[in-house]
């Protein structure tokens, strides 16, 4: 009975490590997939920016970056992309953002795999001079991280008062 136990056991082991086993692809094959699969050929990223409180904005100046990284380096900074500013008095509202086509090879240090994009904003919301502090309009991350696709897509952000 002992001697079935550990061959069950043994054969469970071996299962298991065969399971978890990554496939390896060359670096060509990630660079490609991760190429097709996050960025579709496009020169503006469209970001609707929502969100369910009552707005108060008395400087519509904001700025919107885009930054990237590697998904598998958690400890690796990301890049900033690219950023632009813009006007809005009232929320929601919709930008387009331009993406430079070469996006993913402006990321340091250089993505082995898919690479991750996200977008942050700067807004004095409240006019007092000071950007992303109390009374300002934020980005919603209890909502949802701001992750976004470079492609066609609409991307939602969801926005709201830092308190």
């Amino acid at each position: 009975m002992r001697n079935h136990l550990l061959l069950f056991v043994a054969a469970g082991t071996l299962m298991l490590s065969s399971c978890t086993k990554p496939v390896k692809k060359s670096t060509a094959e990630n660079q490609a997939s991760a190429a097709s699969a996050s960025e579709a050929p496009s020169d503006n990223l469209k970001i609707e920016f929502s969100g369910t409180e009552n707005f108060t904005i008395k400087n519509p100046k904001l700025k919107v970056s885009l930054y990237g990284l590697d998904e598998k380096l958690a400890d690796a900074p990301a890049t900033l992309i690219t950023e632009k500013e813009y006007e809005q008095k009232s929320v929601p509202f919709t930008i387009d953002l331009p993406v430079p086509k070469d996006a993913v090879s402006k990321i340091n240090p250089k993505p082995a795999g898919p690479a991750k994009y996200y977008v942050t904003i700067s807004w004095d919301s409240d006019g007092n001079g000071k950007a992303d502090e109390k009374g300002d309009v934020f980005i919603d991350y209890d909502k949802q991280f701001p992750d976004v696709k470079l492609n066609s897509e609409p991307q939602k952000i969801y926005l709201k008062v830092l308190k």
